[in-house]
């Protein structure tokens, strides 16, 4: 009985852990490919913090979003509105106004896992057949953190990302339509 309950929790932990095999379901890039897209990948985490500057023509209710994945907690994500910022610039609030942030046009949508559990779920407001490109982040790359899962970073594709990735990388190659599990 013992054997057969250690050789299902490895089999589980192979399943989910970070795998980089070459794949076109997810986009996984490392750390130093990660920066052009506004996101740091270190020894103590994953961080990310952009201002949309197209934020009202795309409809969006806010104007930045933030997240990070750090030793105490799996995945958190902020948004936040202009009044925000300025109150924070004002307040001398350094969540805003000391670490740098990105102007990028494209940014995250969605956030999870490979299975489709999301973190950061905007699938209700987005047109079911639209295709996002999908950035797969290896936890394990983040050295303090003693994690091997897979964080799924699904991008607004623009020209702006395109421009940001690799050269050898053909964006089209990588949208998909995400597949996200529903939350009873």
């Amino acid at each position: 009985m013992k054997t057969k309950s250690i050789i299902t929790i490895i089999a589980a932990l192979t399943i989910i852990s970070c795998s980089k095999t070459k794949t076109t379901d997810f986009l996984y890039l490392n750390s130093d490919q990660l920066k052009p897209l506004g996101i740091e990948l270190n020894d103590n985490g994953l961080f990310y913090k952009n201002m949309n500057p197209k934020w009202k023509s795309d409809g969006e209710k806010y104007c930045l979003l933030a997240f990070q994945s750090t030793r105490d907690n799996y995945l958190t994500t902020s948004h936040f509105t202009e009044s925000d910022i300025v109150n924070a610039k004002e307040n001398k609030d350094t969540t805003l106004t000391e670490k740098f942030y990105t102007k990028n046009d494209f940014y995250p949508l969605l956030i999870g896992n490979k299975k489709g559990n999301m973190s950061l779920d905007n699938y209700t407001y987005l047109k079911k057949e639209l295709k996002l490109l999908p950035i797969a982040i290896c936890m394990k790359d983040a050295k303090n953190l003693n994690r091997n899962d897979t964080i799924i970073v699904w991008f607004k594709p623009t020209e702006l990302i395109k421009n940001a990735l690799p050269t050898n990388i053909n964006l089209e190659n990588y949208l998909n339509v995400p597949t996200v599990l529903k939350n009873n």
